[in-house]
Protein backbone atom coordinates (compact mmCIF):
# COMPACT_ATOMS: atom_id res chain seq x y z
CA UNK A 1 0.00 0.00 0.00
CA UNK A 2 1.63 3.42 -0.78
CA UNK A 3 2.09 5.88 1.58
CA UNK A 4 0.00 9.42 1.16
CA UNK A 5 1.99 12.83 0.58
CA UNK A 6 0.25 14.05 3.48
CA UNK A 7 1.90 10.91 5.96
CA UNK A 8 5.55 11.66 4.62
CA UNK A 9 5.25 14.94 5.22
CA UNK A 10 4.26 14.57 8.86
CA UNK A 11 7.27 12.36 8.71
CA UNK A 12 9.90 14.51 7.20
CA UNK A 13 8.77 16.94 10.16
CA UNK A 14 8.78 14.79 12.62
CA UNK A 15 12.53 13.81 11.56
CA UNK A 16 13.59 16.96 11.42
CA UNK A 17 13.11 17.75 14.83
CA UNK A 18 14.19 14.61 16.31
CA UNK A 19 17.57 13.75 14.39
CA UNK A 20 20.74 15.28 15.62
CA UNK A 21 22.24 16.80 11.81
CA UNK A 22 19.26 18.67 11.84
CA UNK A 23 19.57 20.40 14.93
CA UNK A 24 19.86 24.50 14.98
CA UNK A 25 23.67 24.94 15.48
CA UNK A 26 24.17 22.23 13.04
CA UNK A 27 22.21 22.82 9.63
CA UNK A 28 22.48 26.05 7.37
CA UNK A 29 19.72 28.17 8.81
CA UNK A 30 18.32 29.91 5.19
CA UNK A 31 18.19 25.86 3.72
CA UNK A 32 16.58 25.00 7.01
CA UNK A 33 14.07 27.94 6.92
CA UNK A 34 13.33 27.07 3.74
CA UNK A 35 12.80 23.38 4.56
CA UNK A 36 10.14 24.46 7.40
CA UNK A 37 8.19 27.01 4.97
CA UNK A 38 8.04 24.00 2.21
CA UNK A 39 6.55 21.37 4.59
CA UNK A 40 3.98 23.99 5.65
CA UNK A 41 3.50 25.10 2.39
CA UNK A 42 2.74 21.27 1.64
CA UNK A 43 0.30 20.61 3.87
CA UNK A 44 -1.83 23.96 3.10
CA UNK A 45 -1.73 23.17 -0.36
CA UNK A 46 -2.43 19.82 -0.02
CA UNK A 47 -5.62 20.70 2.29
CA UNK A 48 -6.60 23.26 -0.76
CA UNK A 49 -6.29 21.00 -3.91
CA UNK A 50 -8.57 18.06 -1.68
CA UNK A 51 -11.14 20.69 -1.17
CA UNK A 52 -11.87 21.21 -4.60
CA UNK A 53 -15.13 19.53 -4.50
CA UNK A 54 -16.39 20.75 -2.01
CA UNK A 55 -15.41 24.44 -2.81
CA UNK A 56 -17.35 24.00 -6.43
CA UNK A 57 -20.94 26.40 -5.73
CA UNK A 58 -23.45 27.94 -8.16
CA UNK A 59 -21.74 31.38 -8.11
CA UNK A 60 -19.77 31.06 -11.80
CA UNK A 61 -17.04 33.51 -10.49
CA UNK A 62 -16.00 31.40 -7.84
CA UNK A 63 -16.15 28.22 -9.67
CA UNK A 64 -13.84 29.86 -11.99
CA UNK A 65 -11.79 31.08 -8.88
CA UNK A 66 -11.77 27.31 -7.56
CA UNK A 67 -10.36 26.06 -10.71
CA UNK A 68 -7.54 28.77 -10.68
CA UNK A 69 -6.97 27.78 -7.10
CA UNK A 70 -6.72 23.95 -7.61
CA UNK A 71 -3.82 23.84 -10.03
CA UNK A 72 -2.36 26.58 -7.99
CA UNK A 73 -2.51 24.70 -5.29
CA UNK A 74 -1.06 21.31 -7.33
CA UNK A 75 2.13 23.86 -8.77
CA UNK A 76 2.74 24.99 -5.07
CA UNK A 77 2.92 21.43 -3.80
CA UNK A 78 5.13 20.46 -6.77
CA UNK A 79 7.65 23.66 -5.85
CA UNK A 80 7.55 22.42 -2.19
CA UNK A 81 8.84 19.46 -3.05
CA UNK A 82 11.55 21.51 -5.02
CA UNK A 83 12.50 23.26 -2.04
CA UNK A 84 12.83 20.37 0.11
CA UNK A 85 15.01 18.48 -2.41
CA UNK A 86 17.12 21.59 -2.35
CA UNK A 87 17.23 21.62 1.56
CA UNK A 88 19.03 18.48 1.51
CA UNK A 89 21.53 18.17 -1.31
CA UNK A 90 19.20 16.54 -3.63
CA UNK A 91 19.64 19.72 -6.43
CA UNK A 92 19.37 17.19 -9.40
CA UNK A 93 15.57 16.68 -9.22
CA UNK A 94 12.96 19.35 -11.03
CA UNK A 95 8.89 18.65 -11.73
CA UNK A 96 9.75 19.15 -15.26
CA UNK A 97 11.78 16.26 -15.19
CA UNK A 98 8.60 14.38 -14.92
CA UNK A 99 6.30 14.30 -17.82
CA UNK A 100 3.42 14.09 -16.18
CA UNK A 101 4.31 16.46 -13.42
CA UNK A 102 5.46 19.16 -16.72
CA UNK A 103 1.82 18.58 -18.08
CA UNK A 104 -0.02 19.41 -15.02
CA UNK A 105 2.54 22.67 -14.69
CA UNK A 106 1.83 23.49 -18.08
CA UNK A 107 -1.77 23.22 -17.55
CA UNK A 108 -1.90 25.46 -14.80
CA UNK A 109 0.39 28.16 -16.89
CA UNK A 110 -1.63 27.94 -19.86
CA UNK A 111 -5.44 28.27 -18.10
CA UNK A 112 -4.49 29.91 -14.75
CA UNK A 113 -0.74 30.90 -14.32
CA UNK A 114 0.78 32.73 -16.91
CA UNK A 115 -1.01 32.20 -20.03
CA UNK A 116 -0.09 35.09 -21.76
CA UNK A 117 3.67 33.66 -21.42
CA UNK A 118 3.44 30.22 -20.88
CA UNK A 119 5.18 29.09 -23.96
CA UNK A 120 7.94 31.69 -23.90
CA UNK A 121 10.49 29.05 -23.11
CA UNK A 122 9.72 27.04 -25.98
CA UNK A 123 11.51 26.46 -29.19
CA UNK A 124 9.95 28.13 -30.89
CA UNK A 125 7.84 30.45 -28.83
CA UNK A 126 4.51 28.92 -28.44
CA UNK A 127 2.29 32.22 -26.61
CA UNK A 128 -1.00 31.58 -25.80
CA UNK A 129 -4.39 32.73 -24.03
CA UNK A 130 -7.03 31.01 -22.72
CA UNK A 131 -10.83 30.56 -20.74
CA UNK A 132 -12.67 28.34 -18.65
CA UNK A 133 -16.07 28.62 -19.85
CA UNK A 134 -18.70 28.14 -16.82
CA UNK A 135 -20.53 25.37 -18.90
CA UNK A 136 -17.24 23.54 -18.48
CA UNK A 137 -16.66 23.25 -14.70
CA UNK A 138 -18.22 20.56 -12.30
CA UNK A 139 -17.32 18.81 -8.93
CA UNK A 140 -15.49 16.36 -10.89
CA UNK A 141 -13.00 18.86 -12.72
CA UNK A 142 -13.27 21.40 -15.89
CA UNK A 143 -11.99 21.95 -19.55
CA UNK A 144 -10.82 25.29 -21.02
CA UNK A 145 -9.67 26.61 -24.28
CA UNK A 146 -5.96 27.75 -24.98
CA UNK A 147 -5.45 29.72 -27.89
CA UNK A 148 -2.61 29.97 -29.71
CA UNK A 149 -1.87 32.39 -32.94
CA UNK A 150 -2.67 28.73 -35.32
CA UNK A 151 -5.34 26.94 -33.26
CA UNK A 152 -7.17 25.99 -30.11
CA UNK A 153 -6.05 23.02 -27.97
CA UNK A 154 -8.86 21.51 -25.60
CA UNK A 155 -7.41 21.16 -22.16
CA UNK A 156 -9.37 18.55 -19.39
CA UNK A 157 -8.45 18.69 -15.76
CA UNK A 158 -9.75 15.23 -13.79
CA UNK A 159 -9.62 16.37 -10.46
CA UNK A 160 -9.40 13.31 -9.15
CA UNK A 161 -6.52 11.89 -11.64
CA UNK A 162 -4.76 15.22 -11.66
CA UNK A 163 -4.73 14.83 -7.49
CA UNK A 164 -3.41 11.05 -7.88
CA UNK A 165 -0.60 11.57 -10.42
CA UNK A 166 0.78 14.68 -8.60
CA UNK A 167 0.61 13.05 -5.13
CA UNK A 168 2.05 9.91 -5.93
CA UNK A 169 5.09 11.45 -8.11
CA UNK A 170 5.84 13.73 -5.24
CA UNK A 171 5.67 10.96 -2.71
CA UNK A 172 8.21 9.15 -4.18
CA UNK A 173 10.72 12.05 -4.57
CA UNK A 174 9.53 12.84 -0.64
CA UNK A 175 10.99 9.62 0.25
CA UNK A 176 14.13 10.19 -1.88
CA UNK A 177 14.48 13.06 0.39
CA UNK A 178 13.90 11.01 3.69
CA UNK A 179 15.95 8.74 2.62
CA UNK A 180 18.47 11.30 2.60
CA UNK A 181 18.12 12.35 5.58
CA UNK A 182 18.18 8.54 7.07
CA UNK A 183 21.04 8.50 5.48
CA UNK A 184 23.17 11.59 6.91
CA UNK A 185 21.63 11.27 10.09
CA UNK A 186 22.80 7.65 10.25
CA UNK A 187 26.66 8.66 9.22
CA UNK A 188 26.67 11.10 12.04
CA UNK A 189 25.41 8.54 14.53
CA UNK A 190 27.67 5.95 13.70
CA UNK A 191 30.50 8.26 13.62
CA UNK A 192 29.67 10.33 17.05
CA UNK A 193 28.95 6.91 18.86
CA UNK A 194 32.49 5.60 18.65
CA UNK A 195 32.90 8.08 21.23
CA UNK A 196 30.55 8.19 23.69
CA UNK A 197 30.40 10.54 26.71
CA UNK A 198 29.47 8.66 29.22
CA UNK A 199 33.03 7.96 29.85
CA UNK A 200 33.59 10.86 31.67
CA UNK A 201 31.64 9.85 34.62
CA UNK A 202 33.30 6.29 34.15
CA UNK A 203 36.45 5.02 35.85
CA UNK A 204 37.27 7.04 39.03
CA UNK A 205 34.80 9.69 38.27
CA UNK A 206 32.44 7.78 41.48
CA UNK A 207 35.02 7.63 43.70
CA UNK A 208 36.07 11.32 43.45
CA UNK A 209 32.64 12.49 43.67
CA UNK A 210 32.42 10.21 47.13
CA UNK A 211 35.26 11.87 48.48
CA UNK A 212 34.20 14.87 47.86
CA UNK A 213 32.19 14.61 50.96
CA UNK A 214 34.19 15.29 54.15
CA UNK A 215 33.55 15.91 57.75
CA UNK A 216 34.86 19.27 57.92
CA UNK A 217 36.52 18.98 61.36
CA UNK A 218 38.87 15.99 59.79
CA UNK A 219 42.17 18.15 59.65
CA UNK A 220 43.40 15.09 57.21
CA UNK A 221 40.60 14.34 55.23
CA UNK A 222 39.75 18.43 54.30
CA UNK A 223 42.72 18.75 51.90
CA UNK A 224 41.58 15.31 49.90
CA UNK A 225 38.24 16.55 49.37
CA UNK A 226 39.70 19.77 48.54
CA UNK A 227 42.25 17.92 45.37
CA UNK A 228 38.87 15.65 44.77
CA UNK A 229 36.67 19.22 43.80
CA UNK A 230 39.75 20.01 41.61
CA UNK A 231 39.96 16.85 39.73
CA UNK A 232 35.93 16.83 39.63
CA UNK A 233 36.13 20.68 37.64
CA UNK A 234 38.28 19.67 35.43
CA UNK A 235 36.61 16.38 34.33
CA UNK A 236 33.25 18.29 33.61
CA UNK A 237 34.86 21.07 32.18
CA UNK A 238 36.66 18.57 29.84
CA UNK A 239 32.91 17.25 29.38
CA UNK A 240 31.35 20.66 28.64
CA UNK A 241 34.31 21.47 25.99
CA UNK A 242 33.87 18.22 24.53
CA UNK A 243 29.87 19.10 23.81
CA UNK A 244 30.41 22.54 22.64
CA UNK A 245 33.47 20.89 19.63
CA UNK A 246 30.84 18.08 19.34
CA UNK A 247 28.09 20.57 18.94
CA UNK A 248 25.49 18.86 21.71
CA UNK A 249 25.68 22.05 24.25
CA UNK A 250 22.60 23.00 25.07
CA UNK A 251 20.74 24.88 27.72
CA UNK A 252 20.06 22.20 29.57
CA UNK A 253 23.54 20.63 29.95
CA UNK A 254 24.80 24.82 30.74
CA UNK A 255 22.21 24.89 33.46
CA UNK A 256 23.53 21.25 35.28
CA UNK A 257 26.85 22.35 34.74
CA UNK A 258 26.81 25.85 36.40
CA UNK A 259 25.02 25.03 38.67
CA UNK A 260 27.38 22.00 39.36
CA UNK A 261 30.83 24.01 38.94
CA UNK A 262 28.34 26.72 41.64
CA UNK A 263 28.11 24.20 44.38
CA UNK A 264 31.90 23.03 43.61
CA UNK A 265 33.15 27.05 44.50
CA UNK A 266 30.29 27.19 47.40
CA UNK A 267 31.83 23.41 49.19
CA UNK A 268 35.82 24.71 48.61
CA UNK A 269 34.67 28.14 50.65
CA UNK A 270 33.52 25.82 53.17
CA UNK A 271 36.46 24.12 53.36
CA UNK A 272 38.65 27.01 53.51
CA UNK A 273 36.67 28.41 56.14
CA UNK A 274 38.61 28.01 59.51
CA UNK A 275 35.51 29.21 61.55
CA UNK A 276 33.72 26.95 64.24
CA UNK A 277 30.34 27.85 63.24
CA UNK A 278 27.69 24.73 63.95
CA UNK A 279 26.09 24.99 60.61
CA UNK A 280 29.10 25.31 58.32
CA UNK A 281 28.86 21.45 58.57
CA UNK A 282 25.22 21.49 57.33
CA UNK A 283 25.59 24.07 54.93
CA UNK A 284 28.69 21.51 53.44
CA UNK A 285 26.22 18.71 53.47
CA UNK A 286 23.05 20.84 51.80
CA UNK A 287 25.70 22.02 49.20
CA UNK A 288 27.04 18.33 48.76
CA UNK A 289 23.56 17.20 47.70
CA UNK A 290 22.84 20.13 45.58
CA UNK A 291 25.83 19.06 43.74
CA UNK A 292 25.60 15.56 43.25
CA UNK A 293 22.13 16.17 42.46
CA UNK A 294 22.68 18.04 39.29
CA UNK A 295 25.38 15.69 38.32
CA UNK A 296 22.96 13.11 38.36
CA UNK A 297 21.01 15.54 36.06
CA UNK A 298 23.57 16.15 33.74
CA UNK A 299 24.42 12.59 33.15
CA UNK A 300 20.99 11.51 32.86
CA UNK A 301 21.16 13.94 29.98
CA UNK A 302 24.56 12.22 29.01
CA UNK A 303 23.14 8.66 28.66
CA UNK A 304 20.18 10.15 26.56
CA UNK A 305 22.60 11.89 24.33
CA UNK A 306 24.49 8.11 23.91
CA UNK A 307 21.52 6.17 23.82
CA UNK A 308 20.32 8.25 21.25
CA UNK A 309 23.58 8.02 18.81
CA UNK A 310 23.24 4.46 19.71
CA UNK A 311 19.85 3.99 18.37
CA UNK A 312 20.08 2.35 14.76
CA UNK A 313 17.95 4.60 12.17
CA UNK A 314 14.94 2.11 10.66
Amino acid sequence: MSVSLSEIRERLHRKSRDYFVFESNRRDETKWRMFYGATDALLDAGQAAMSYSRAIASDSGVKLLVCYGFLQALYVQQDAVRTLSLAVGLEGWRPNNDKRLRQIRDTRNRLTGHPAWAGENEKPRRLSSAIIPDRNITQDGFRGHVYYDDGIEDLAVDVRLFLKDNEERLAAQMECIEMKMDEEERHFRNEQAARPFCTYFENEFPYLLQRLHCDLADAGRVPQAQSRAIMIRETINGLREELGERGFNSSTTSDHIDKIFAGLDLLERRMDDTSTLSNTQHEFDVIYDGVEGNIDSLKDVIRDIDARLGTPIA
